[in-house]
């Protein structure tokens, strides 16, 4: 036992004191949003009540935040079809809640090809976003990175350069490499973002399973597999979990975000959430 408490004691002793440090500005990111699912602007600090244990605290608002930039690079091969019709719903709320009032923004489309849908200074994002459809295999994610970079690298320095992917994290068919586009986004201060679908999910099981049925006096269903895609899709699930992810990479690298959602609910909220990181208002 006494050898049990001296060791406790050397632990304490190694541990040091504990050293307390007042807080006396807390920051608390805020988006309001009306009953029918609108973003609320130009709410002043009397709009506000914020409590600390039961106790009301005196507020000062900050809504000073930098005009943005931004490119939305959506991915449009087969893998995603699943998901493209409600892609499809997000235009508005990215317009809103990421690009903002005072902000512009580029739409890009990617997969076997890059296509700039939306330059910056024309149309809507809403517009740009109907206009997409899935087809083809290659889905060239580090190419559109490049294209989005040399479209922001034009835009003014005293914006916030943004690069809001929407797709899956993996790269086929690119000539660019990750590092290339990683290099590429240090270098032009591009804060890069993305919402990721899983590579599992609508597109997976479509894909590599079918599902016929069988004559009516039987009855039941009769099930196959696709083993040269299924293979194809566990490859690349396993190299995002050795560490190779490109969408973490490229977000950790920039300061960016990475956000996963299947349904159009947690996509929406997702944009919601970047928006707030993007326009921090400070208490």
């Amino acid at each position: 036992m006494k050898v049990f408490w001296l060791a406790v004691a050397v632990l304490a002793a190694q541990q040091g004191p504990t050293i307390r440090v007042p807080v006396r500005l807390v920051t608390v990111p805020t988006l309001v949003f009306s009953k029918e699912g609108r973003l609320v602007p130009g709410l002043q600090a009397i709009d506000f009540r914020v409590y600390d244990k039961g106790y009301l605290q005196r507020v000062a608002l900050d809504t000073a935040s930098t005009s943005v930039s931004a490119v939305l690079a959506v991915q449009v091969n087969q893998d995603v079809r699943g998901y493209v019709p409600f892609i499809k719903k997000a235009g508005n709320v990215v317009e809103a809640l990421v690009v903002g009032e005072s902000g512009e923004a580029a739409v890009i489309a990617y997969g076997a090809d890059v296509t700039v849908v939306k330059p910056f200074a024309t149309g809507d994002i809403q517009t740009a976003l109907s206009k997409i459809s899935a087809s083809g295999r290659p889905s060239r994610m580090f190419d559109a990175g490049h294209r989005a970079i040399s479209l922001l690298k034009q835009r003014s320095a005293a914006r916030d350069r943004i690069l809001l992917f929407i797709g899956q994290s993996m790269d086929s068919g690119s000539d660019a490499t990750l590092g290339f586009l990683r290099e590429q986004a240090e270098r032009e201060n591009v804060s890069i973002h993305a919402l990721t679908l899983p590579e599992f999910g609508k597109a997976f099981v479509s894909d590599t399973f079918s599902l016929q049925g069988l004559p009516r006096e039987g009855g039941g269903f009769k099930a196959g597999v696709d083993l040269g895609k299924l293979i194809a899709v566990l490859n690349r699930s396993s190299a995002v979990e050795k560490g190779t992810d490109p969408f973490s990479v490229l977000t950790a690298a920039t300061g960016g975000t990475q956000l996963h959602f299947r349904k159009q609910t947690e996509l929406e909220n997702a944009i919601a959430t970047i928006g707030v990181e993007l326009r921090t208002c400070i208490f």
